[in-house]
């Protein structure tokens, strides 16, 4: 099996919602911006630490459980509609005695990780709204695993056009302060979650099957772990900056992983359209797959890299159009935590392997080590650098982390990487990353940088070019469709 006409189809409509999302974020947040301060970015960041971390265990890992077992149960109707709706009626039920739950305990865990109770609410509803986003997100993980991109992509578009509407509305009108922000998610968690329920399981029949529900979550448990190392990662560096700093650098140092994370979602664009045909190549064929899937792998990470690539190159540009100069020190952390990110397009292939031999929960035990990486780093690095130091302990995990997921994957089900194309294609994106590191603390004029930013994209092009990834046959399809589009609109 290769990446056919279909699959890149499928690319360039999860990348429209994506990219749409991505414009309203950069249009809506020039706005919030100049309206919020760094403290409000900074309160944002921390109540969503500790809820996006105990909705990981309170649902049992299943949305990730389920998108495994699709591809087992996929041509058995009956077992997977049991599967499905099994999975469904488990996650609603534990989302309302989980948030009973968190109610009760808001303000305790508001002073533990803000450091005061009075943002008590403000952790309720990040909960409620990680909570239907993790359902959403089953959804979403479902419509992909049927290549039903299209479904995919109109309800991802719905939930970011009402997010941002809402959040600003809240924010700017109603003078809510970063609670608007957190109402505004809500709203469109709470909205998109509904019209998903509804329209998914119009024409389902439900079964519920207390085996395979059994099953689905001794598979998902095996994920569960990994939130509390996950919890770490994501907590841990801004919990020290609040601490040693302000809330205020915390704010600055979100703005810049909420820009440098796009490449990340746009990765998962890509692999949303990927994932699917690697999963039945290597389900269908078992260890005859290898090399196809190594081949597809050097496709998916050349397009995967693509916005790494230029979100590294033009991260001053971007800064400085969505910021005020209160923000401008998010500009180092957005290339830094770029190059980290570079890593996930190992990440997310490579979790194929696991999936494959039902072996998840090594998985917990990889992460425990980049758990223990980051603590150490940021320890050493955010005292001495500050904003850098943080920055620099993510990249430190993410690679630890996802080389060794790499290393023991392939004791698993070894794929037949291209190692030689894919040096290539990193060799050109750190060179970017250390070069606009470099320019931005020495002085040197307009035309010189944007001529090593031109001359670093024409690299990257010279590489797809000469590995195969860019072909003739796929150049004239993707024309094709932009000129459909072009034409509909």
């Amino acid at each position: 099996m290769s990446i056919d006409r279909k699959n890149i189809r499928n690319i360039f409509i999860y990348m429209v919602p994506k990219f749409l999302s991505y414009g309203i974020f950069l249009i809506t947040l020039p706005i919030l911006t100049r309206i919020l301060t760094p403290r409000d970015f900074g309160i944002v960041a921390l109540s969503l630490i500790f809820p996006t971390m105990v909705v990981g265990v309170f649902t049992f890992g299943l949305p990730a459980a389920t998108q495994r077992y699709y591809f087992e149960y996929r041509t058995d109707k009956e077992k997977l509609n049991s599967l499905i709706f099994s999975s469904q009626l488990f996650l609603y039920v534990s989302l309302i005695i989980s948030t009973l739950i968190i109610f009760f305990f808001k303000d305790f865990i508001s002073k533990l990780t803000i450091g005061n109770s009075k943002y008590g609410m403000a952790i309720f509803i990040s909960f409620i709204t990680a909570y239907l986003v993790q359902i959403i997100n089953f959804y979403l993980l479902l419509y992909q695993n049927m290549e039903k991109a299209t479904i995919h992509s109109i309800f991802t578009i719905i939930q970011a056009i009402i997010i941002a509407i809402t959040s600003l509305l809240l924010v700017w009108y109603f003078k809510m302060s970063y609670m608007g922000m957190i109402y505004g998610s809500f709203i469109g968690a709470i909205i998109v979650c509904g019209l998903m329920f509804f329209y998914f399981n119009k024409n389902k029949k439900f079964r519920f099957n207390i085996k395979i529900l059994a099953k689905n979550i001794k598979y998902g448990l095996q994920i569960v772990p990994k939130t509390f190392t996950g919890f770490i990662n994501k907590f841990f560096d801004k919990y020290m900056l609040n601490n040693m700093l302000s809330l205020s650098v915390v704010g600055v140092y979100n703005i810049g992983q909420s820009v440098g994370n796009a490449a990340f979602v746009l990765m998962g664009t890509v692999w949303s359209s990927f994932h699917p045909v690697c999963y039945k190549e290597v389900f269908d064929k078992g260890k005859d797959g290898a090399v196809s899937v190594g081949k597809m792998f050097t496709i998916f990470a050349y397009i995967a890299l693509v916005p790494v690539l230029l979100i590294i190159l033009f991260a001053r540009e971007l800064v400085y159009i969505i910021a005020p100069p209160a923000y401008y020190g998010s500009i180092n952390v957005i290339i830094i935590i770029v190059l980290g990110i570079s890593s996930q397009v190992f990440g997310k292939y490579c979790g194929l392997p696991y999936a494959y031999t039902k072996k998840a929960y090594l998985i917990f035990f990889i992460t425990i080590i980049g758990s223990i990486v980051n603590v150490v780093a940021n320890i050493i690095l955010i005292p001495r650098f500050g904003l850098l130091g943080a920055s620099i302990s993510m990249v430190c995990t993410l690679f630890s982390v996802n080389g060794i997921l790499v290393f023991l994957g392939q004791k698993l089900y070894r794929i037949k990487y291209q190692w030689y194309l894919i040096s290539i294609m990193y060799v050109n994106v750190f060179a970017a990353g250390f070069l606009m590191l470099y320019l931005k603390i020495s002085d040197h004029s307009w035309v010189y940088l944007y001529s090593i930013k031109i001359f670093l994209i024409i690299c990257y092009v010279f590489v797809g070019i000469k590995s195969g990834v860019l072909t003739k046959n796929r150049l004239k399809y993707c024309l094709d469709l932009f000129k459909q589009h072009k034409n509909i609109s």
